[in-house]
């Protein structure tokens, strides 16, 4: 495996410094669990890692009238969180169902964001709740939309010196629904197709829908049109037929070692309306 130094902050301030001693030949690294194995593969062969670990500024989850995750919480964290098991369903089935428990013990939630893998289990149920996140750097602080983040596969609009610092949810109201599910090739595998929907209902009437898919197009992906075709509609089988070939024509999934294009086209649309059942039963509950 390629040398190189690592670092061990434990700030931002520090981790920032280091950044700007190596410039820029280093990267941030959290969980650790996606970089390690492609410098093992010699995908890439940076000169430094900067771990953000120990940084305590990056942890905990904080209820806020909505809820602040820091970038550094582990997926275990999510997966045992009564809070977000109650109030973001799809977010808390994601992260039981996101590797397996030695990964989840290790993984972040802001690394598997950074990562930016079109399948990453974790951007569907936030892109369906519209979550911001924060990107600090020596040169200050912003906050993005989720979807604004993703720009390619493994591409972002973080520059390398940001760090994302945390997550933000806005609280959904109370007759709202949500729910993930995922296709791998075997339990707690990679995604061949994920998928996550979140319903508010009125009197059986969608009256807020949100959709979005993911390993079946470069990024994960929000269905505005989809979702705009569910609103003020009651959610019958008929509606949930369309919506499934719409799903279908909307992707552009790849063939792969996991999975075929034509294969993962398929069930995006069958995950997606499954999901919206769930979410719209939950949300009658």
């Amino acid at each position: 495996m390629t040398k190189f130094d690592y670092y061990q902050p434990e700030s931002l301030k520090e981790a920032y410094k280091i950044m700007e001693k190596v410039k820029g030949e280093a990267l941030y690294v959290a969980g650790g669990t996606d970089v390690i194995v492609r410098i093992k593969q010699r995908a890439m062969q940076p000169e430094a890692l900067i771990s953000l670990r120990g940084i305590e500024e990056l942890k905990g989850i904080r209820e806020n009238g909505g809820l602040t995750i820091g970038s550094g919480v582990l997926f275990r964290e999510i997966e045992r969180s009564d809070q977000i098991a109650r109030q973001f369903a799809a977010l808390h089935q994601s992260a039981r169902v996101l590797a397996n428990p030695q990964i989840r013990n290790v993984a972040t939630v802001g690394g598997n964001l950074c990562n930016a893998a079109p399948s990453a289990d974790s951007a569907p149920p936030l892109l369906i709740l519209e979550a911001e996140v924060e990107l600090e750097g020596p040169g200050g602080r912003r906050q993005i939309k989720l979807e604004d983040l993703f720009t390619g596969p493994g591409e972002t609009s973080k520059e390398p010196e940001e760090i994302m610092t945390r997550i933000h949810i806005r609280q959904q109201p109370s007759n709202t629904g949500t729910a993930f599910l995922k296709i791998g090739r075997v339990s707690q595998d990679i995604a061949i197709a994920n998928a996550a929907a979140l319903m508010t209902m009125e009197n059986g009437v969608c009256k807020r829908c949100r959709l979005a898919v993911g390993a079946v197009a470069p990024v994960p992906l929000r269905l505005k049109s989809i979702e705009e075709k569910i609103e003020r509609q009651k959610i019958e089988e008929d509606l949930l037929q369309e919506v499934e070939k719409m799903v279908t024509k909307a992707v552009s999934p790849i063939t792969d070692v996991r999975s075929t294009a034509e294969y993962r086209r398929a069930v995006s649309g069958v995950l997606i309306k499954r999901a919206i059942r769930e979410a719209a039963a939950c949300a009658r509950q």
